[in-house]
């Protein structure tokens, strides 16, 4: 079982994850957490410290403990912005993932607003995990606020990370996933120092594959039976690129 500061830590960096806390919000006062309840002023006092290193708060003398600003990532390409999702993103991500035209493409089924909600409501969360680990983007064009698509990093090994991206059908063929992934592994290389970056394509999916190699990602192989989608198994081809590949 874990000791007790470590469970509220815990509990409290769910919610400060989760938004409940805003960004320069004061926690609530060690004196009133423990008139709650939750421990001795030693036990709130070191699950503040173990938030504090999770570089969830900082400690503000005479101030109180204040929930740290979550640094969003705005990334500019030629033809998009990629930035940080939203809750008001729920409709452009159900008109994405909800559109089978879309995912028969990607590694999971059309989904439904619930699942957009909780998909957003993860990302959101796992944005201000500290080392973060993932890097969803919601992408939109350079004129317009509206989420048409979205890209993906997650970290995974030794400086390695797997892309993944998306585009509303009605925006196909106008060089928005092109643009998006350059963006994302430009900032991967150069900002985030990673080595290698992967990803695992349908191999019917030839707009995508048109995609990395135009980006210079060279084709690993084959994963076989790779992923599970509308109700079959599927191959992917695997392609990556390197750090010293990339201009």
């Amino acid at each position: 079982m874990a000791p007790k500061w470590q469970e509220l830590a815990d509990r409290l960096a769910v919610q400060i994850r989760r938004g409940d806390f805003a960004p320069g919000q004061h926690l609530p006062h060690i004196r009133e957490l423990v008139a709650a309840g939750e421990g001795s002023k030693a036990t709130v006092h070191a699950a503040y410290k173990a938030l504090e290193a999770k570089g969830l708060v900082r400690s503000s003398r005479g101030h109180g403990t204040i929930v740290r600003p979550h640094k969003p990532i705005r990334l500019v390409g030629k033809r998009v912005v990629l930035r940080e999702f939203t809750r008001e993103d729920v409709d452009d991500v159900l008109a994405i993932i909800g559109d089978d035209k879309v995912t028969a493409w990607l590694s999971f089924d059309s989904r439904d607003r619930a699942q957009a909600v909780a998909m957003i409501e993860g990302t959101i969360e796992r944005a201000q995990q500290e080392p973060r680990t993932e890097f969803h983007l919601g992408v939109t064009k350079r004129d317009d606020d509206h989420v048409i698509g979205f890209a993906r990093i997650g970290l995974s090994g030794v400086q390695a990370g797997k892309l993944g991206y998306a585009i509303a059908a009605k925006e196909w063929g106008r060089g928005y996933a092109t643009d998006a992934a350059r963006a994302l592994v430009t900032y991967a290389f150069k900002e985030l120092g990673l080595h290698r970056v992967t990803t695992a394509i349908g191999p019917d999916n030839a707009a995508s594959i048109a995609v990395v190699q135009q980006l210079g990602f060279a084709c690993e192989g084959v994963l076989r039976d790779h992923v599970f989608t509308n109700g079959a198994w599927r191959d992917s081809l695997l392609y990556s690129v390197l750090a010293d590949e990339w201009s």
